[in-house]
């Protein structure tokens, strides 16, 4: 079964789906989705998707999440040096991402 981890794209104004070493974007959820799925032979169809709400949590700190909304909503007038933290960001969310779901399937299978 395949993981597939969807985040806001840090250089977009939409959404970049992830599982494994592919990935796509689109401008809704739906839509990376969708194109992610596209990439998928038969065999890789039973996928677990989990959409859950942006909250602070133990894997992404309330800090974490405001310095990241804060430079999204900047995203058009980031320094270098912002634009990296916003991209590191948004990394550590997708790492929190699989973290989460990590715990979820542990607690699935008890």
């Amino acid at each position: 079964m395949n993981t597939i981890a969807i985040v806001a794209d840090p250089d977009e104004t939409g959404y970049r789906a992830t599982s494994g070493n592919r990935y796509s974007t689109g401008r809704t959820m739906g839509e990376a989705l969708d194109a992610l799925a596209a990439q998928m032979d038969a065999a890789e169809t039973g996928s677990l998707v989990l959409i859950q709400k942006r909250v602070p949590d133990q894997f992404f700190s309330a800090a974490q999440h405001a310095r990241m909304e804060e430079l999204r909503g900047r995203r058009g007038s980031l320094t270098p040096e912002e634009r990296a933290e916003l991209e590191d960001l948004v990394n550590a969310e997708l790492d929190a991402t699989i973290a989460r779901t990590d715990a979820l399937v542990r607690q699935l299978g008890k």
